[in-house]
């Protein structure tokens, strides 16, 4: 009983840490026009882990299917991914290297496009 106890306070402890992970959120520029929301913020929110690898969406809305576009300094594509919001309110996107000075966050439905510095620069 006790062996049980210990165990379920180590899993609070674990996932209580986790969600006090250091983030920094991507601020957006741009519109995102949904016709049924009276709500003026974005449908979407991102942040970058403190790693600096992984991006974390969330999506307020059903958009359908969008596309997730991270691109370097020089306008190369470095990650390109599609996202059922019908399917997922939430995703995490791991890249294959560090996000760096320059690399810019493009989110599109075809109709609408926002886009934020994945480093700004203070």
């Amino acid at each position: 009983m006790a062996r049980n106890k210990l165990l379920c306070i180590g899993l609070i402890l674990l996932f209580a840490l986790s969600c006090f992970a250091e983030t920094k959120e991507v601020k957006f520029v741009g519109e995102w026009r949904i016709v049924k929301s009276i709500i003026p913020k974005l449908p979407i929110r991102a942040w970058i882990e403190d790693n600096n690898k992984d991006l974390l969406l969330e999506f307020s809305s059903n958009l359908g299917s969008i596309e997730i576009i991270v691109t370097n300094s020089t306008g190369d594509i470095i990650h390109k991914q599609s996202v059922d919001t019908k399917i997922t309110s939430s995703t995490i996107i791991s890249l294959n290297e560090e996000v760096k000075q320059g690399d810019i966050l493009f989110i599109t439905d075809k109709m609408n496009i926002i886009s934020g510095n994945l480093l700004p620069t203070n």
